[in-house]
């Protein structure tokens, strides 16, 4: 995840300076302009949605061949997001998965 270094208020516009991984730089594959940063923790994703299998409305789908794309093995049944609106467009931002290292997890999930 990216994290801010410094941030420069001037009257043109903000400078930020960014630290970021190698996967995320390779993610950016170059481009200079259209770039979104959004915030990932708890406090931003105040929604949460429901995923699913298609039959009932009202859930986030994906479909199976984009899951195996990006090695999702299993959709959790409730996901934090948001909607994010900026200058004039609207971003759906969902956690998916989370890695916490170090920290063993046995057994399923269970539903309340």
């Amino acid at each position: 995840m990216a994290e801010i270094k410094s941030i420069n208020i001037e009257p043109d516009g903000i400078s930020l300076n960014l630290r970021i991984s190698e996967s995320e730089y390779s993610l950016l594959n170059s481009p200079r302009r259209d770039i979104l940063l959004l915030p990932t923790d708890s406090s931003a994703l105040s929604e949460l949605l429901t995923t699913g299998k298609l039959g009932n409305g009202n859930r986030i789908m994906l479909p199976n061949k984009i899951m195996k794309k990006y090695h999702v093995k299993k959709l959790h049944k409730k996901v934090p997001a948001r909607i994010f609106e900026i200058d004039g467009g609207r971003f759906l931002l969902i956690k998916l998965e989370e890695h916490r290292p170090g920290v063993p997890t046995f057994g399923g999930e269970q539903d309340g």
